[in-house]
This record gives structure tokens, C-alpha cells and sequence, in this order.
């Protein structure tokens, strides 16, 4: 989002360039740890801004600053100035780019799954070259291995992402119509098609709201909330008996290839297939060990 931000403010003069990054820092704190997951409902991020920033001693914003922030969490573009205007679209345009990339990529969804309407109005398909065999090579890269590596795939997913980005923009780039496009890609399909998959599917949304909250705040309460990241919750939810591994917290993300499998990109090969396939074709003069076969 920083680097969509920054590249919108080179184009405009007079725009405050230090100060649209400093916003678009300081925009994504302020959050629950699962963010969305914990917090519908029972926080409120543009309430808690003044409060919060004010709080870091190396903050250094001005009152200039916390309305902007307000303003970006509020949606609320003819209150913003040049550069919060800037911070908006971005953050915006952002996240339905990214959503429908990811779920493409890393959650392994058929490109079809993204209708017609939604990729004219971003101005894109991933259902055509380039950017289907782009996708498809990233998403086979990271379900086909044993054990896949975030940082490589977010290093595909990055060149990726800025690509796309730029076909964006090469249309767009007043922040205004960044958020009207956004909006209709939210409204179309990010909340109905992505959220199912991503949030519920693959992160388990509900079980976090509806189990591990009540117990997590019925013995913590929410006071530091926004001061701990996803290590510590998880601990103290653990402590409560919310769940009962770590593991229940990571994202699922064979998810569509085990339970949707009519959605599924790439036909990746479990690592309980690649171990059955290396028993098939093994010599049969190896005597193999039975738990090789079925650990």
C-alpha cells in the first residue's frame, strides 16, 4: 500500500511526499491481532486512533495527521487533505487487487471464480495471458512443495502484484475514482466470493469471534489489545483452553484443494501423495520402512 501511495504522490505537485508515507505507516496500527477476524463488532479502529497514536512516544503527528487517519478509517475523502486523500485510495485500490490476486495464488481458486464485471472495472483478467500463466506458476510453485516458503511466494506475489498495480494505474490514478472502483469491487465480490474462501474457509473467522473471543476477553479483557501481535494472543488464548494447539491458528491453505475442490487452480500434490508416489516407483529390491509409507 506504501509503495501504490507513494508512486499516486510523485504524480501529483505539492503533494507532501514524507507525509503521505508517514500516514500510510501509521494507518495499519491500531489493530487486534487476526484483525477483521477479532475485531467485528467489538472494536472500533477509527475510534481508538487519537487515543493510541498519542500513546507512541515516537509518533510525532500532527493534529493535521489524526484527522487524516480518522478520515481514512472513516472512508470520508472530501475531509481529507491532498495527501490523506492520497492514503485513501491507496488503501483502497490495495486491497482489491491484492484479495483477488491471493486468492488466485496462495489459496489456490480457478481464475473464472472472478466474474467478468469485476475485471473490467479493475481494468484486468487473470483469466488471460500474461497474468493466468504468471498466476498459475506462483500458485504451482507454493501448493506443489512439501513444505512451501512464505518468503519466496510473497517475493513472487510482490513482482506480481506491482504489475498489475501498474495496468491500474496507467488508467486511474485520481484517488477518487480509486475508491469508486473499489467500492464496486467490494460490493460484487470481495464481501460475497473472497471473504467465504479467505476468511471463513481458510482462516476460520467465525471460530475466532464466536469461541476464542468471549474466552480470551473473559480473562483478559481488551485493554492491550493493540499492543501485542499474534504470538502473545495466540499464548494467552492457549492458556484459557480457546483451542487446543497453536496449529488451530494457522490458515488452512489446502483448504480449497480438501474441502472445494471444483474451485481448485492448480492440482497440487499432497505430501502424503509425492511419499505414496516415491513407495510406487521405488526398486523393488528396497525394502522399504512401513512408517515411511504412512507417517
Amino acid at each position: 500500500m506504501t509503495w501504490v501511495a507513494r508512486r499516486l504522490a510523485e504524480r501529483q505537485p505539492g503533494v507532501d511526499v514524507d507525509r503521505v508515507v508517514r500516514l500510510c505507516l501509521h494507518h495499519d496500527l491500531n489493530r487486534w491481532p487476526f484483525a477483521h477476524n477479532t475485531e467485528v463488532g467489538r472494536f472500533d479502529q477509527a475510534g481508538n486512533t487519537r487515543v493510541f497514536t498519542k500513546s507512541l512516544l515516537d509518533a510525532r503527528l500532527s493534529d493535521e495527521d489524526f484527522a487524516d487517519l480518522e478520515g481514512v478509517h472513516h472512508k470520508r475523502i472530501d475531509e481529507l487533505s491532498p495527501e490523506g486523500r492520497i492514503v485513501l485510495g491507496a488503501d483502497a485500490i490495495t486491497g482489491v487487487v491484492e484479495d483477488p490476486l491471493l486468492l488466485v495464488t496462495g489459496l489456490n481458486v480457478r481464475p473464472d471464480y472472478i466474474p467478468d464485471r469485476v475485471s473490467r472495472v479493475l481494468g484486468f483478467t487473470l483469466r488471460a495471458e500474461p497474468w493466468r500463466g504468471r498466476a498459475r506458476r506462483l500458485a504451482k510453485e507454493f501448493h506443489s512443495a512439501g513444505a512451501p516458503d512464505p518468503l519466496v511466494f510473497r517475493a513472487g506475489f510482490a513482482r506480481l502484484f506491482r504489475d498489475l498495480m501498474g495496468q491500474v494505474l496507467a488508467r486511474e490514478d485520481r484517488p477518487e475514482r480509486l475508491l469508486d472502483v473499489a467500492a464496486a469491487v467490494k460490493t460484487h465480490f470481495i464481501r460475497p466470493r473472497v471473504f467465504p474462501v479467505n476468511n471463513e474457509l481458510v482462516c476460520r473467522s467465525s471460530w475466532l469471534r464466536g469461541d476464542v473471543m468471549p474466552r480470551y476477553l473473559a480473562r483478559y479483557g481488551d485493554v492491550d489489545l493493540v499492543l501485542i501481535d499474534e504470538d502473545d494472543f495466540v499464548r494467552r488464548a492457549l492458556r484459557v483452553g480457546a483451542a487446543a494447539s497453536a496449529a488451530d491458528f494457522l490458515p488452512r491453505i489446502d483448504a480449497v484443494r480438501e474441502r472445494q475442490a471444483d474451485l481448485c487452480f492448480v492440482r497440487a500434490k499432497t505430501a502424503a501423495a509425492d511419499r505414496s508416489a516415491t513407495v510406487s516407483r521405488a526398486p523393488s529390491r528396497l525394502r522399504l520402512v512401513p512408517r515411511l509409507a504412512t507417517r
